[in-house]
């Protein structure tokens, strides 16, 4: 058998068979590493700088070890490419056959039964809807039922979530359509394969329901897993273990009893019994309005929350769920659909429903420390949460306990060069680990500008100052730019006051689907985009397209969101600082993030902008910047910019 060396090495089989091919020692090494610890099944961390090909460096050992392996990507994006570029290109070029399925989670295909019938209904009432037209003109010819096949369909469209397979309202076996259903035919896929590519978020749906309902696991079983952009892990795994109760929750099922119920023979009993569950449901949400903090997105729950007419109103909300999910389970229920199928999956839902708000309320009002429990309010949605204050524990036993061989890897898993944040925080004590620096030579292809002249962002002035900052930059750049904020709330501010002053085309997260922007962008070379969050990572534009990379301020969590809050009350407890061991780490990984959407290529040059002082003025901000390329220039001098970019 071939090794990793005489695959992607200088003179070996892919250098051989393209003629672009660009041999890397770092991509070798990490290679080399990752069979290692396949072959000896043990856990490894690898922090590998853009640009060292780690794709490839994990996809060439998770083959030859001859291992059923699950490639964990941090987005679906990457998951594309992986299934359709760089598998294809192996198994054309390795002497090793190997197959590979691509499994998504359950939401991203087409449920055919839930189609029908809203498709049917349509028809009843004569609605003419153009989604639906593209939707139902594109079931007749896809293989997948994925939907991003549909790159049109807006990623919160409502008529998907209509329409799209979800883990509550499958049938499993007993549906009609499990035979040509997308999900049973992407798991038999799967079941079958050798590599098996999937996302961060069905993996840990999966871990969490092997925990809690084994016979319901949504992958086949596996001997390694490799997970790319694992600095996510922690948040990923933080919602799956968790729990949560909402108005959209309640809403769905009560929509679902209703349609079940349309065209059927069962009582007006269960109509009755469904309606009562929304008013209730109402009466509560209304409740906890009230007693909440709504000037805040984000607030914890506390013991107090469920005082009074909240905790009434949560103790006749679970009345009216059980004496649903008794009908459902009755006779009478079971004329809902032909053998009480559909019944029984909604009686299910109504309990689920009914457990999870029970560990809402009672770990709330018990101080229960393993968890924090917190409110969302979007609007007139309001969403409950239970979330683990600590995942490693979790991770430790459900996922190190049960497979030996776990890859972690990404281009940012160290803070100031050590491993030790991402070690704590997922319970990877004893994880080999490697640190391979980018083949970028960043002294030439970049400079970071970070001005000591703007006020601190804590300071009235800093949203204008910043804005006539981003607005010189962008004009030296001639746009092609990234403008990066840390809050919603401030990325509204600069809008509103440079939006009619640059010159250049304006494109804003929101307006339109994350990837329909990032394509946008990208074919109208010069145009300025304005980004919260989700464009700080996952997204790759080479080339001429983005010169410019301008970040607000040093990248911290909110210390009054309810999970930092709990985690930093959880380390003060243990006599440890939860600034400099939780919050400044947290800091610099997602910095080196941003940092890392600039340059993607040996070709690529531009600028990347810190605009907060902070970064140059304190001891914690230098320690933030310590996670950034030791050998990209830095700056506080304008005009040290301009002529970069004039000499680039």
């Amino acid at each position: 058998m071939m090794d990793v060396g005489q695959i992607l090495g200088p003179g070996g089989l892919l250098a051989r068979a393209i003629p672009a091919y660009e041999p890397r020692p770092s991509q070798v090494d990490m290679a080399e590493r990752v069979m290692d610890a396949l072959r000896t099944r043990r856990p490894l961390l690898v922090e590998a700088g853009t640009g060292t090909g780690k794709t490839l460096a994990y996809l060439v050992p998770a083959i030859l070890s001859g291992l059923k392996v699950v490639i964990s990507t941090g987005t679906k994006n990457l998951q594309e490419q992986i299934y359709r570029k760089d598998i294809p290109l192996l198994q054309a070029e390795l002497p090793q056959v190997f197959t590979a399925a691509c499994m998504k989670g359950i939401s991203n295909y087409l449920c055919r039964r839930r189609f029908k019938d809203h498709d049917l209904r349509s028809a009843t009432r004569g609605t003419i809807d153009s989604t639906l037209d593209a939707i139902r003109s594109w079931s007749r010819e896809t293989e997948s039922g994925d939907r991003a096949e549909l790159p049109q369909l807006a990623d919160d469209s409502p008529l998907w979530r209509e329409v799209s397979a979800t883990a509550e309202t499958r049938l499993g076996t007993r549906c009609p359509h499990y035979e040509e259903c997308f999900v049973t035919q992407a798991r038999r896929r799967a079941q079958s394969a050798d590599l098996v590519i999937v996302n961060h978020h069905l993996f840990f749906a999966d871990l969490a329901l092997r925990s809690a309902w084994p016979q319901a696991q949504l992958l086949p079983a596996y001997e390694a897993v490799i997970f790319d952009e694992a600095h996510q892990l922690e948040d990923v795994a933080t919602d799956y273990f968790g729990v949560g109760v909402s108005t959209l929750r309640v809403q769905a099922l009560v929509r679902d009893v209703a349609r079940a119920v349309a065209g059927n023979h069962a009582p007006d009993r269960v109509s009755a019994l469904a309606a009562h569950v929304e008013k209730r449901s109402a009466v509560m949400f209304d409740a906890l309005r009230r007693t909440l903090d709504v000037r805040q997105e984000r607030c914890v729950v506390s013991a107090d929350t469920w005082k009074g007419d909240a905790e009434q109103g949560a103790h006749a909300l679970d009345t009216a769920l059980e004496a649903l999910e008794n009908a459902l389970g009755a006779a009478s229920g079971r004329q809902l659909a032909d053998g009480g199928e559909e019944a029984e999956a909604l009686g299910r839902r109504a309990s689920a429903i009914r457990a999870d708000l029970a560990l809402l309320v009672e770990g709330a009002q018990k101080f229960d420390r393993k968890h924090v429990f917190w409110a969302e309010l979007r609007g007139r949605t309001v969403l409950l949460h239970a979330s683990p204050i600590d995942v490693a524990d979790i991770l430790r036993e459900k996922l190190l306990g049960q497979v030996d061989a776990a890859i972690f890897t990404s281009a940012t898993l160290t803070a100031g060069g050590s491993f030790e944040f991402i070690r704590a925080r997922l319970g990877l004590e004893s994880a080999m680990e490697a640190r391979l620096a980018s083949p970028f030579d960043f002294q030439r292809q970049a400079i970071l500008y970070l001005p000591k002249d703007l006020p601190e962002p804590g300071e009235e002035a800093f949203a204008e100052a910043a804005a006539e900052r981003m607005r010189e930059l962008v004009e030296i750049t001639r746009g092609r730019a990234f403008l990066l904020f840390t809050s919603h709330r401030q990325l509204q501010k600069v809008y509103k006051l440079l939006a009619h002053q640059l010159e250049q085309p304006v494109l804003v997260q929101g307006e339109k689907p994350k990837h329909l922007l990032v394509e946008e962008f990208k074919r109208n070379v010069g145009s300025v985009l304005f980004a919260t969050a989700s464009f700080w990572e996952g997204v790759d534009v080479a080339g001429e397209a983005l010169s410019l990379v301008v970040i607000d301020k040093l990248p911290f969590s909110p210390p009054d969101d309810p999970l930092v809050s709990a985690r930093c009350r959880r380390l003060e407890e243990e006599g440890r600082d939860p600034f400099g061991v939780y919050q400044v780490p947290r800091a610099a990984l997602a910095l080196a993030q941003g940092f890392g959407r600039l340059i993607r290529h040996r070709e690529d040059r531009g600028i990347v902008a810190l605009l907060d002082r902070r970064a140059s003025t304190k001891g914690y901000g230098r320690k933030v910047l310590a996670s950034l390329p030791a050998d990209c220039p830095r700056t506080p001098s304008l005009e040290a910019v301009r002529t970069f970019w004039k000499n680039r």
